[in-house]
């Protein structure tokens, strides 16, 4: 048997399955009243996602594809390093060569 035949008389199969289930009127309001729960759980979680991503909201929580937000992250942790070696390690008065500090 080919798989067109296969795949033709599973769907006779699970159409007429349908049709004796749906055809009482108390398996249709079953049906009825699970579709529109499962519609009503899907639309508050969709809700739920959108109010996590709205903005200001990213505290502790960041975008890994918010590539303007990543950029802006990464330039801060540069400018504090470098800082720290301005700062922090000239004020050693120690004799290093680097980036930052001038040999004396």
């Amino acid at each position: 048997m080919g798989n067109k035949k296969k795949n033709r008389l599973l769907l006779a199969t699970l159409a007429a399955g349908a049709y004796a289930y749906f055809s009482k009127k108390e398996n249709r309001d079953k049906a009825q009243v699970a579709f529109n729960n499962m519609k009503t759980k899907v639309e508050s979680f969709i809700e739920s996602q959108k109010v996590q991503h709205t903005p200001g909201t990213k505290a502790g929580n960041p975008d890994p594809y918010d590539v303007d937000d990543n950029e802006m992250v990464s330039e801060g942790a540069q400018t504090s390093v470098h800082y720290y070696n301005q700062e922090i390690q000239d004020n050693t008065k120690e004799k290093t060569s680097g980036l930052y500090k001038e040999e004396e």
